[in-house]
């Protein structure tokens, strides 16, 4: 079976090399003229460095306060790495019962799940398609997308990790969340303890 994209190029190719009109080359190919000239866009969402290469990041919030409790920025995130971060998260704050999140590989892989098994934490993830489960960090995730990451351009991971540490020290310490009452995640804490 061939896909359309590859229907496209070979008609693309028919174009420039044989002077084969669009409309011709879209019928002998079965692609139509939509698929002919599709391009497709960049992102916004596709978050990146100067030279275009594509960076993830890891980010750990507290549901109750909304805390920023991490971000981690990386070309990828495998799940030994998001464990790690996890680790480093548990020994300075405790050790949650659960832990929401998306099905991402990195999330649902044998590795992740034995890890939480073997520290007694549930891993809930949300139904493939409903981010709006996972409503508290995509609304994170949009922060730190508008308020610092789409800001700037990066050279360097180190660079954007650097951002990272000092915007999400400010979101905890500053930034007051409406969503919590107007107040910092760190004031919310403070009420509590």
């Amino acid at each position: 079976m061939v896909t359309p994209s590859c229907r496209r190029k070979v008609a693309q190719w028919a174009v420039e090399t044989k002077e084969v009109s669009v409309r011709l080359a879209c019928e002998m190919f079965g692609v139509s003229q939509t698929c002919y000239r599709y391009k497709p866009k960049q992102s916004s969402e596709n978050d990146q460095l100067s030279d275009g290469r594509s960076i993830r990041l890891f980010n750990v919030i507290d549901d109750f306060n909304r805390e920023g409790l991490g971000i981690e920025v990386d070309f990828s995130l495998p799940s030994e790495r998001v464990i790690r971060s996890l680790e480093q998260i548990i020994e300075w704050r405790g050790q949650p019962k659960r832990i929401r999140c998306d099905n991402g590989p990195e999330n649902v892989s044998v590795v992740m799940q034995t890890w939480a098994q073997k520290h007694r934490i549930t891993l809930e993830f949300i139904q493939p398609g409903k981010p709006q489960q996972n409503a508290y960090i995509e609304r994170y995730n949009r922060t730190v997308r508008y308020d610092w990451l789409a800001q700037d351009l990066f050279d360097t991971l180190e660079q954007v990790q650097d951002c990272a540490t000092r915007w999400l020290w400010t979101y905890n310490h500053e930034r007051p969340n409406m969503a919590i009452g107007g107040i910092t995640p760190k004031q919310k804490l403070a009420l509590v303890a």
